[in-house]
Formats: C-alpha cells, structure tokens, sequence
C-alpha cells in the first residue's frame, strides 16, 4: 500500500542508506538535483508521469556529457520507491534522456544543433576571441590587397601566403560563431556541491599531492590552466561531490583515489 506522507527528501535518505557504497556515490548527486529541483518535502503522492516527462525534457539535456547517467540514476530510483509501494506506479518510465531533434528543410530531413555548455567565464573567452579574431581579418584583408598590388599573382609568394592566412582566420570565425549561436551558461551549482565552473581542490590518497582544477565544458578545457572537462576520467567523477567525499578513477595505470578537500563557486 502507497505510503501517502513520504517526502522526497525522506524517500531519498532511505535509498541511499539501502543502496551499495558504489551506486550512493554514482547515483546520489543526480537524485539530490531532482529532489532540490522539486523540494524535499514534495510528497511522492504528488508526482505523475507527466511531471516526470517534464522534469527530462526541461532539465536534462542532450548536451549534457551524464545525461545517460542521470536517467539511470533516477530510474534506479523509481525501481526501488515502486518496489517499497512508495509510489502506486513506476514512474521510471516516463524518464528518458532528450535526443537530438530532427527536422525536415528544403534539402530535406537535417539534424538541428544541440547546445553548447559553457561557464560564463568561457562564453565571455569566446567573444573576446571572435573580437580578436576580426581585428586579425582585417589586417589580413589589407595584408591581401598590398600584395596583390606586387604585380604578377603568379610569382607572388606574399599574396598567397596572405590568401592562406586570411582562409585560415575566416575558418577559425565560423567555428566560434557557430559555437557563439548554440552556446547555453551552464548556472553556477549552489552550496558546496561540485558542477560545472567550480574550483575543487583535491588530494591523491597515495602520496598526498594536492591539486586544484576548475570543472569546464570539453570545448573550455586547458591543461595548462587547470582546466579539466567534466567529461574527463576525473572531471566525471568529481561532478556533484561535496568536500570530505572520495573518488575513485579508472586509469592506465589502475585505479587512484582521490579526496576532495574543498569546492569553491567563485567566478
């Protein structure tokens, strides 16, 4: 029989004092984005199928790199609530992962673009670039016409090299503009929870190397400035952590553990 009072915040403390080590640390920061996204004390009695479809088509998006992993969480879930007559249906069933629209021009059925994540702080790189991008054009522009005075095109060296430059700048334009024109800011994460933009500080649990990096999109991420792709090994497992939590991550070398000692939302 469905327990009519059970909050979501009651229902998710009790799967993730039920679950396996491994699925609390993989599923718990995608259930808590649900349960903060509806309120923890929203009564599973309230919830629907459609609002389920809702919550996927708003909330998850297909650009998202754990968008698989998200629906699985919350599915898993929902198993569970069904199974504990928490809830009268599966309400699983109604969660699916946004695919990529598909729609029909006149050279006939194209795939639309998806969005690009971005932090704000990457989105503001991009149009500095695309401004640094013109400014090297028409110099470029210019570069052109004063070679091509020379004379001959044939035996003109400068003006081809030139033609080359300004083909390899105006490749350069389109891509950022095609980024600029499907870019979406990715919201700062709340509280002390890891997300994309954040800066966590972390330390390998075997030989106590402390490093920091910032959570970036797979188009922001730069080495040299710690930057790393929440797509990464490292960048996967670290979204949604909180400060004392560990992880463990797959690499060529085995398996290395790391603690995250603090996670800072600063611009």
């Amino acid at each position: 029989m469905t327990e009519p009072t059970i909050t979501l915040g009651q229902a998710l403390a009790e799967y993730l004092q039920e679950v396996k080590a491994e699925l609390r640390r993989t599923h718990e920061p995608f259930l808590r984005r649900y349960v903060d996204y509806n309120g923890e004390t929203t009564l599973l009695s309230s919830l629907s199928g459609s609002h389920l479809e809702r919550y996927a088509e708003q909330q998850i998006s297909p650009a998202d790199p754990a968008a698989g992993d998200r629906v699985q969480a919350l599915k898993a879930w929902f198993v569970y609530l069904k199974k504990r007559d928490y809830t009268a249906a599966n309400l699983g069933v109604h969660i699916r992962a946004r695919r990529t629209q598909l729609s029909r021009g006149a050279g006939g059925i194209r795939q639309e673009d998806t969005p690009v994540e971005m932090t704000a702080s990457g989105l503001a790189t991009l149009h500095d670039e695309r401004e640094s991008l013109e400014a090297q054009r028409n110099e470029m522009r210019t570069a052109v016409e004063v070679a091509r005075s020379d004379g001959d095109l044939r035996e003109n060296a400068p003006y081809h090299a030139a033609r080359e430059a300004l083909a390899m700048i105006d490749n350069r334009v389109r891509q950022v503009d095609e980024a600029l024109r499907r870019a979406v800011v990715v919201d700062r994460p709340g509280g002390d929870r890891a997300g994309v933009g954040s800066v966590v500080t972390i330390t390998n649990l075997a030989d106590d190397k402390v490093s920091e990096y910032r959570l970036v999109s797979a188009r922001e991420a730069n080495a040299a400035e710690r930057k790393i792709s929440v797509e990464s090994p490292v960048g996967k497992q670290l979204l949604g952590c909180r400060p004392g939590e560990e992880v463990v991550v797959a690499t060529p070398r085995g398996e290395a553990r790391f603690r995250v000692e603090s996670v800072s939302q600063t611009a």
